[in-house]
């Protein structure tokens, strides 16, 4: 869509007097920032196709929002909608925009108790959201990817399907609540003040506290394993959980399964990286090094994670 047109729309159904829009980046959805004449916003443009994702993704920052907290605001149109809808040429889009915050990617390091509080207070609090959501199980965690090694013809198969179902039965118990779903430290802000902000809720779902968790937490290098890296990672850890259950309830049970759930993870990621980029952005000797890496992690990380 042009940007002409996008400007156009912004200025018909906001009640800001928008002068101008600059373009960030193409994630999933086009991202702009939006400049008006009493303050910035940021505006995301989904296809329909992503209608349901994007619902659910709304609904929960809004809920988040009403509840206090850090999350930017969704900016409602004049029609009072959170979300609008705009038909072009047979295709239908979405516009959401939200409050701009001005802020950087926090060092994990130095936040991981300050993010492990935040995402005890979210886990908390979602607890009694009551939308529809949808549920993350083994599937989505292990079987997507094997399902993509078979269609591949991938030759050492079984030793993945071996690995992810002995790296499942020690979670398959893990409770279950809703979660971030991308809760990684490029979705936290951190303003100048040393406040925390989360953002981007397009795959928030219902799951094991412990994947958002380990999202946040596991800052290994995704491609080479080094052991100075498990044990910076340990160290994340263990400083976020003293925020966390500062905030929340986590189990020994959950507290303990790591491990797992860091290579778990990546059965996960790689199958969502495919699913984004198509199945050749892969091949069998990407597909043999991630092996290594999965298989280097069970044998050096239950030395660490204790």
């Amino acid at each position: 869509m042009e940007k002409d047109r996008i400007l156009s729309i912004l200025q018909e159904n906001y009640d800001y007097k928008i002068t101008d829009i600059e373009f960030l980046r193409d994630s999933g959805g086009i991202v702009y920032i939006v400049n008006s004449t009493e303050q910035k916003f940021l505006l995301k443009i989904t296809k329909k196709a992503f209608q349901d994702t994007i619902l659910q993704s709304v609904k929960v920052i809004c809920y988040l929002f009403e509840n206090n907290f850090p999350v930017p605001a969704v900016i409602k149109t004049k029609a009072g909608t959170p979300i609008l809808e705009i038909s072009k040429e047979k295709e239908k889009y979405l516009f959401i925009l939200y409050e701009y915050i001005q802020g950087k990617e926090p060092e994990l390091t130095l936040y991981a108790k300050k993010a492990g509080q935040l995402a005890g207070q979210l886990h908390k609090l979602l607890c009694d959201y009551k939308g529809d959501l949808v549920k993350r199980e083994f599937h989505f965690f292990i079987e997507r990817y094997i399902d993509i090694l078979r269609e591949k013809e991938y030759s050492r198969i079984n030793d993945y399907a071996d690995l992810g179902k002995k790296l499942w039965e020690h979670v398959k118990d893990s409770p279950m609540g809703v979660c971030h779903g991308d809760f990684h430290r490029g979705n936290l802000l951190e303003t100048a003040g040393g406040k925390l902000y989360l953002i981007d809720f397009d795959t928030v779902c219902i799951a094991p506290r412990m994947f958002d968790i380990v999202t946040m937490c596991d800052i290994t290098d995704y491609f080479h394993l080094k052991s100075d890296d498990i044990k910076t990672t340990a160290k994340v850890y263990k400083n976020f959980l003293t925020g966390y259950v500062s905030e929340n309830y986590l189990s020994e049970v959950e507290q303990s399964s790591f491990q797992y759930w860091a290579a778990i993870r990546h059965f996960q990621l790689q199958a969502t990286i495919v699913e984004v980029y198509g199945i050749d952005c892969i091949d069998n000797h990407f597909i043999d090094e991630q092996l290594k890496w999965l298989k280097s992690w069970c044998e050096q990380s239950p030395v660490i994670f204790i």
